[in-house]
């Protein structure tokens, strides 16, 4: 006897033609969704969560620069792994996960729920609604950063929005990430650096062992162009 499929694969086998109309292609790793533009790869990429056996979803949303990410690591020394974006969660969605299970189920224990059979628990009209869940998000969230940041231009001004606001707002890396970034950025575009270095002042790291204002001079001398 075949085992029913898992309530990840029957969301996928619904969602995946969906995104693909939409021009994304599946890579399987981390269940991510992407689309190609002229300097790398827009990304929605699914999260499932599996706990007590009961199945949630939710999403997030990336844009990847690949050369400027590559320029990070060969300047840097480690990854900065998107550009720009966010989960469903930390871009301020409500409601950020949706369970594919029948609400009754989530107040019974494993135990009282073995009784029932798989697709019973997940049934097919919460795999459609999830679909239009991750869909509308897509739209409201996605969508929108990746109309915005199409050049290497538009991914600075997002950045320096980010440095006035005293590095408060959605969607992008740790902020001493964009730091570096920004000024990897204004080599690229022949920017003057010295706003963004002045707005660093007094930034701590976040990360054990490294220094800030050592590395924002790493950045300045040795970012060098890359490939646009």
């Amino acid at each position: 006897m075949t085992s029913p499929a898992k309530p990840a694969d029957r969301l996928l086998a619904l969602f995946i033609p969906r995104m693909e109309c939409e021009g994304y292609a599946y890579r399987k790793s981390h269940h991510r969704f992407q689309k190609e533009f002229a300097h790398g790869k827009y990304e929605y990429s699914l999260m499932f969560d599996g706990r007590s056996g009961l199945v949630g979803v939710d999403a997030g949303f990336f844009v990847h620069f690949d050369a400027l990410q590559k320029q990070f690591k060969k300047v840097l020394g480690y990854d900065c792994l998107w550009s720009a974006g966010a989960t469903l969660l930390n871009a301020g969605a409500n409601p950020w996960k949706f369970w594919l299970n029948e609400d009754r189920f989530a107040a019974m224990s494993p135990q009282e729920r073995a009784v029932y059979a798989p697709e019973a628990i997940h049934p097919q009209t919460r795999m459609e609604a999830c679909v239009e869940f991750l869909i509308d998000s897509h739209a409201r969230y996605a969508v929108p950063l990746f109309q915005r940041l199409q050049s290497y231009r538009d991914l600075a001004d997002f950045y320096k929005e980010y440095r006035i606001n005293g590095y408060t707002g959605r969607c992008r890396p740790l902020a001493e990430n964009v730091i570096y970034l920004s000024l990897l950025l204004a080599t690229q575009l022949g920017d003057d650096p010295s706003e963004i270095v002045a707005s660093a002042k007094g930034m701590k790291s976040g990360y054990v062992g490294h220094d800030v204002d050592a590395l924002i001079q790493t950045a300045l001398q040795h970012g060098g162009r890359f490939e646009a």
